[in-house]
């Protein structure tokens, strides 16, 4: 996790931790004390897509909302904003997150889980997942079968008898991999991640069923520490090459760039995130490398394709959004912010619509039209799926 939204994931790690009976004392103390300062009756705390904190931070402190602190984006994931927008506290130790009506914006990886009434989503920009491995890797293309396969086994069930794609050479195109006879050393994010959940679905869609994911894929998960395994301890056993500050999502990036033979699930943001991190100075970072999948690579054109030739798409393609409940009392902050990103007056204008695109982009995402065309708006995604 980010440092800005480490406090508040510690009181959703805690959560989690109880379920396990592994709560501390310390844990607790950070859960109240979070919970009430930013989702309280009157907090300034907004929950939404952890893959798109870095994006959203940025445009919030570009926009009117900066002013005096009025608001702050706390990530945590697609799923906790959600709830939140849907006035579903978030109870702990007899601490409630995001009581009724507390949120009434959510930036997302995905669209709503079925419209509510009052809710409106709206397509904002493109990400894709890509399956990433480290430079040195010979194998530049995947089938979608492949990546069912070695995921998720030869038929999608996650079972021993069906997960046999254990090494490079057991893939359609194995033979020309750096090493045939090397294992694959498989990582994704966990389930509560809609990365992963895009994954499945692709895969679902395409008629490669996924249900479950192979034994030998390890997952890695944010904690307040920084991302580890989830086999790890208290230490975590990718750090380094992965640091305390980043989410699981750029240690992804940066532990697939560290070796070909490692096969990782991770958003192409997160690629641009190191690649901005490298551009710094300082010794160069190794950028992971992006495998094709059924000839078609993670570019800006191929994930456009998304709206103008669906089939012609890279398969990991999803849209982002920043979604809305127009029934629940909007804060000062969030009637700035949302007013600010979408053009709309009294604080928003085509500019700063522009604006938010930008803080969209530099973060890795890709504008749904190309800017550079004539004519360009902003957020020109087309229709979404509420109401």
């Amino acid at each position: 996790m980010r440092m800005m939204s480490k406090s508040i994931t510690i009181g959703f790690v805690a959560m989690t931790a109880a379920a396990c009976g592994t709560t501390s004392a310390d844990d607790n103390a950070q859960t109240g004390q979070t919970a009430e300062s930013l989702t309280g009756p009157n907090g300034v705390g907004f929950l939404g897509s952890e893959t798109l904190f870095d994006a959203i931070t940025s445009a919030v402190a570009s926009s009117p909302a900066s002013a005096a602190g009025s608001l702050t984006y706390l990530g945590t994931g697609s799923g906790n904003g959600e709830k939140c927008l849907r006035g579903q506290p978030l109870t702990f130790n007899n601490t409630t997150f995001c009581r009724t009506n507390d949120q009434s914006i959510v930036p997302m990886t995905r669209d709503l889980a079925g419209c509510q009434p009052g809710e409106v989503s709206h397509r904002i920009a493109l990400d894709a997942i890509g399956i990433w491995s480290g430079q040195g890797q010979t194998i530049s293309d995947l089938s979608l079968g492949d990546v069912r396969n070695a995921f998720c086994g030869t038929d999608g069930s996650g079972s021993e008898a069906a997960c046999t794609v254990k090494t490079w050479g057991s893939l359609s195109k194995g033979a020309s991999s750096a090493v045939p006879s090397d294992t694959i050393m498989k990582y994704r994010p966990d389930d509560g991640s809609d990365t992963t959940d895009t994954f499945m679905s692709t895969l679902n869609q395409a008629g490669f069923p996924c249900a479950a994911f192979c034994s030998d894929v390890k997952v890695v998960v944010d904690a307040g520490a920084g991302p580890k395994l989830s086999t790890d301890g208290t230490t975590s056993s990718l750090q380094p090459p992965c640091t305390s500050s980043e989410g699981a999502a750029a240690c992804l990036a940066r532990f697939s760039a560290g070796s070909s033979d490692v096969l990782g699930l991770a958003s192409i943001s997160a690629i641009a995130n190191l690649a901005v991190e490298s551009s710094g100075g300082g010794s160069p970072i190794p950028l992971p490398k992006a495998l094709s999948v059924d000839g078609k690579t993670p570019t800006a054109v191929n994930i456009r394709n998304l709206i103008t030739a669906p089939s012609d798409a890279y398969p990991f393609t999803r849209f982002l959004y920043f979604n809305e409940n127009v029934n629940n009392p909007r804060s000062a902050g969030e009637s700035k912010f949302f007013d600010w990103a979408f053009a709309r007056a009294p604080f928003g204008t085509v500019n700063t619509s522009l604006t938010f695109e930008t803080d969209l982009t530099r973060a890795g995402f890709i504008a749904c039209r190309d800017p550079a065309v004539s004519g360009h708006r902003a957020l020109d995604c087309g229709p979404s799926g509420c109401p």
